[in-house]
């Protein structure tokens, strides 16, 4: 009876996902820092403050937070509301989403051995998908420190932006470069580097890797 019960019990142990603790964790505070969990009030954000699934993030005037997940670093400026969606470690991967609703942020997404990184980030009007970058965004602008970022306006013209790289769009100006790019027609796909504008594509489906995907689309 003993035998059976503990084969039952670790039948049911591997039966279970693989789930590991990751957590967001706020290292750094400046200023008017403000944290919403969920079903609760806003309350000053400190240092050493877990934030949880679904929690609001939000910054007043001169006012940055930083937040560590893990091996991700985010700088979150002033006047910015930040919503964590996601945060989970499966199987190797550590899946992260935030949903960006006003303002601006500084990410660096690290990947280890062993260890992969699936980071998106979304806005009423782009989706980042980041794999081992840093990058900085707003919306319209976007600066690129590491890494590529794969730059995409309204009418999926994309423009790949290497390191040290400048590039804006309004939505549906050709997004905008330190060099010429060149326009062509084509799919989408991965990019390791370069700068250069591709024409239209479909982005469900397309695996990129080493570098960051902005979509600019409609607002919600």
């Amino acid at each position: 009876m003993k035998k059976i019960l503990a084969a039952f019990t670790l039948l049911i142990i591997f039966s279970l996902p693989v789930f590991a603790s990751v957590q967001a964790v706020v290292k750094e505070t400046k200023g008017k820092v403000e944290i919403k969990l969920p079903f609760k009030s806003w309350q000053s954000a400190r240092k050493g403050m877990i934030v949880p699934k679904n929690a609001l993030i939000s910054t007043g005037f001169h006012s940055t937070a930083m937040i560590s997940m893990g091996k991700t670093v985010l700088k979150v400026k002033q006047l910015t509301r930040l919503k964590l969606e996601e945060l989970i470690e499966k199987q190797g991967t550590v899946s992260t989403k935030l949903f960006l609703r006003v303002g601006k942020i500084k990410a660096s997404v690290k990947s280890s051995k062993g260890l992969r990184q699936n980071f998106k980030l979304r806005s009423p009007v782009s989706t980042a998908a980041v794999r081992g970058t840093e990058f900085e965004y707003d919306g319209i602008n976007l600066k690129v420190e590491e890494g590529v970022v794969q730059f995409f306006n309204l009418l999926a013209q994309r423009r790949d932006v290497g390191a040290n790289e400048n590039s804006e769009t309004d939505g549906y100006s050709t997004p905008s470069s330190g060099e010429d790019g060149r326009l062509t027609g084509g799919s989408i796909s991965p990019s390791t580097g370069g700068t250069g504008l591709t024409g239209t594509g479909g982005l469900n489906g397309n695996s990129f890797t080493g570098g960051i995907l902005i979509h600019l689309s409609e607002a919600e």
